[in-house]
């Protein structure tokens, strides 16, 4: 109420000048959210502004009304801009439990289905294919686990690229100034984060192996540590050159700069293994050409080198969830209701009375209500029904098209 008096206070003093200049200005809207009644009448009454009812229309969606009367399109909006602005703060620093992340993707769900906590409804399309990119058959609705992943994992690009900003420098005098040398085993934020990029190198997903060093001056670029000539460092390539070498930490441009690569080793190259590899340095070396630019760190998931949190994200549910072979045919010019209605009749995931009777409903019969003949299962409701067909032809022929017999989506995609 302090904030609100203050408030008060200041729009009393502007708003002789506001009105004199907008005299058909609307009134602003205050909603109730965990207060009590009384105390948002009297807020209301404080400020002049109305009272905030549900339910109410945000971004041409009905919010607050019943949810068995929002569409699944509906949903899938309030989903994808509304339930998808997570605490990302939260989310960005710490390694989310996946007991929480199930629970407020189950949270979710529940919502796209137009269920409450304490209802069972049949679920026709599994989360997880939701969740899943429309480039490999889903809709593309943000996962917790991937947006919270690709968050913390901005973290070790920030110190693999060596930004310079305060972070960093404290993270490289706490634990070094090699990645490889930190320890994972203590318990701090850092630890936390480098345990889980090792958790998902496991699954498939190796965010070091997509961090390369593009070649510039190289002063800053270790020559044996850092990736900077191929997707390996130098001293995995040639490791029995490593061994050899006695400035482990000297730069490319250092190395490159001395009358031999090999006057910084220790002895002689023998023959066998140490030969093959120096024979094998040299012809790589042959290509480098040092540039007056600075050295930078680039990520090579997307073209422009960047790190992307959305590119990451994809990039770790591409792995984790399920795909398909065909990729989600979503047309821009028809509205979302049709993109999704399609999706669904694609993966024959909608209520036909053939698809009733495979979960259990008991219904007086499965064949078609409006011809009597055949089943009524996807196929037949889009494609073979007569009154389906008839349809069809008459839009073929009102866009002056040429009309085709289908009977499914197989010969729709032909």
């Amino acid at each position: 109420m302090k904030m609100i008096m203050t408030f008060k206070t200041y729009e009393k003093m502007r708003a002789h000048m506001f009105f004199e200049g907008y005299p058909y200005v609307l009134k602003n809207l205050i909603k109730k959210v965990g207060v009590a009644e009384g105390l948002i009448h009297q807020a209301a009454s404080l400020i002049g502004c109305a009272i905030m009812k549900t339910p109410f229309r945000y971004l041409g969606v009905l919010v607050g009304n019943n949810s068995l009367r929002c569409s699944a399109w509906g949903r899938l909006t309030l989903l994808n801009s509304v339930l998808g602005t997570s605490p990302i703060y939260n989310l960005s620093i710490y390694k989310a439990p996946i007991t929480v992340l199930k629970e407020m993707e189950r949270i979710r769900s529940n919502f796209f289905k137009g269920a409450d906590n304490n209802d069972r409804k049949i679920s026709w399309v599994s989360w997880d294919k939701l969740l899943a990119s429309k480039k490999v058959g889903g809709l593309g609705v943000s996962s917790y686990y991937a947006l919270n992943r690709a968050l913390i994992l901005k973290w070790v690009w920030r110190f693999v690229s060596q930004d310079g900003s305060l972070w960093f420098r404290v993270i490289q005098a706490l634990h070094g100034t090699s990645l490889e040398s930190h320890q994972v085993q203590i318990t701090s934020l850092w630890s936390s984060i480098l345990r889980e990029m090792h958790v998902l190198v496991l699954k498939g997903f190796d965010l070091i192996a997509h961090c390369k060093k593009r070649i510039g001056d190289e002063i800053n670029t270790s020559f044996w540590r850092d990736p900077w000539i191929g997707d390996q460092p130098l001293r995995l390539m040639f490791s029995w050159l490593f061994v050899l070498e006695k400035e482990k930490e000297i730069t490319v441009a250092s190395k490159l700069g001395l009358p031999s690569v090999d006057s910084s080793f220790r002895r002689q190259i023998r023959d066998g293994i140490e030969r093959q590899q120096w024979l094998d340095l040299i012809s790589v070396l042959d290509c480098v050409i040092l540039s007056p630019s600075k050295d930078r760190w680039i990520c090579d998931i997307n073209e422009d080198g960047l790190f992307w949190v959305k590119d990451i994200r994809s990039s770790i549910y591409s792995i984790l969830l399920p795909s398909d072979a065909i990729s989600n045919r979503r047309v821009k010019y028809v509205p979302i209701k049709i993109n999704v209605f399609v999706w669904c009749a694609r993966l024959d995931r909608l209520p036909t009375r053939v698809n009733l009777d495979h979960r259990g409903v008991i219904i007086d019969s499965v064949l078609c209500p409006l011809c009597g003949a055949v089943s009524e299962d996807i196929s037949h409701v889009l494609f073979r029904c007569d009154l389906a067909s008839r349809i069809f032809h008459r839009i073929c022929r009102w866009w002056e098209l040429d009309s085709q017999d289908l009977s499914s989506f197989a010969d729709w995609d032909v």
